[in-house]
């Protein structure tokens, strides 16, 4: 594993996973193989993802922060995560290994890579970030089918449903293997996700990639629509706004809201101590949101006819 031998040559490795069970399969790896240089809370080798409690979260963030922020110690580690560790966090890595992902959100994540002039990096003096892509080129197949590594499929599971960008992305990088930031940033965001170029490869790509195109398109009308109808016009008097009447929800994302859940009887922690209320992702709390909470365990409860594990991997279906 790559990772694993970067670490062992004394780099501090970011991987960043485009899904929860990528992220948990590749920390379970690492702290198989080389457990004194897992990511670790509280001695406790772990993953960094949205899927623990609100306290176990913070204790996360802390640990990411004190193991790969500015006042890092040296000697190599791994740390791997999802999209999390692209949000707030001061994370300074040698080596970047990164699923593929729209441009914007690689450059995201390469922004954590050598953040902090100064420090002696020794092999890894020069910033590299692996970027993973399928093992077959042709991503054709992830227009309709499931989704693979975070891309394409069904779009209430996959983070990136939409291929178009992905295959500009792609196409950028194997064109550019070198490139200088910020130098290049509006150069490579405007021709891997300009609407004008995004269309003109579906037309080159055609079929599937066209028809693709069209979905897509049609979808962030129906978003833009339902955002709209529900947004404040915040050019008008507050007395010149309709009043609210209550009987909508309404999120501050499109999409499915998580469903958070208070528990009956509290549950041990990731690290330590416990934990009495807990976030489920909507999709895995689907049918089951007025249901019955009920403690199964220290580590297990369930939701009507759902039941759902919490440990060091984070909230899992059981």
């Amino acid at each position: 594993m790559r990772a694993v031998a970067a670490a062992r040559a004394g780099a501090a490795v970011l991987v960043v996973r485009n899904s929860v069970a990528g992220a948990v399969a590749v920390a379970q790896a690492v702290a198989d193989l080389v457990p004194d240089l897992a990511f670790a809370v509280n001695g406790v080798a772990t993953v960094h993802h949205g899927r623990f409690a609100a306290q176990d979260r913070k204790l996360l963030d802390d640990a990411v922060t004190a193991a790969f922020g500015k006042k890092r110690s040296g000697g190599g580690r791994v740390l791997v995560g999802t999209q999390t560790l692209e949000q707030s966090l001061d994370i300074d890595a040698d080596l970047l290994l990164t699923d593929l992902a729209p441009v914007d959100v690689l450059l995201q994540r390469i922004g954590r890579l050598h953040r902090h002039p100064g420090r002696e990096r020794g092999p890894f003096a020069e910033p590299r970030a692996i970027v993973l892509r399928p093992a077959e080129r042709d991503l054709t197949p992830l227009l309709y089918g499931r989704a693979l590594h975070g891309l394409g499929g069904v779009k209430r599971i996959a983070p990136y449903p939409d291929m178009l960008p992905i295959e500009a992305t792609l196409r950028l990088l194997e064109e550019m293997p070198d490139i200088v930031i910020p130098r290049d940033n509006r150069m490579l965001v405007e021709r891997a996700l300009h609407p004008a170029l995004l269309d003109a490869l579906g037309d080159t790509l055609g079929g599937d990639w066209q028809n693709h195109r069209r979905q897509r398109n049609g979808g962030a009308l129906v978003d833009a629509e339902t955002a709209a109808s529900i947004a404040l016009d915040l050019g008008k008097r507050f007395t010149a706004l309709p009043p609210f009447e209550g009987g909508e929800a309404v999120a501050t994302r499109l999409g499915a809201r998580n469903l958070l859940v208070d528990l009956p009887e509290v549950l041990d922690g990731a690290f330590g101590g416990t934990i009495d209320r807990i976030a489920i992702p909507a999709w895995m709390a689907e049918g089951a949101d007025s249901a019955t909470v009920e403690r199964i365990d220290g580590r297990q409860f369930a939701l009507g006819a759902k039941r759902f594990r919490y440990d060091r991997w984070g909230l899992v279906r059981a």
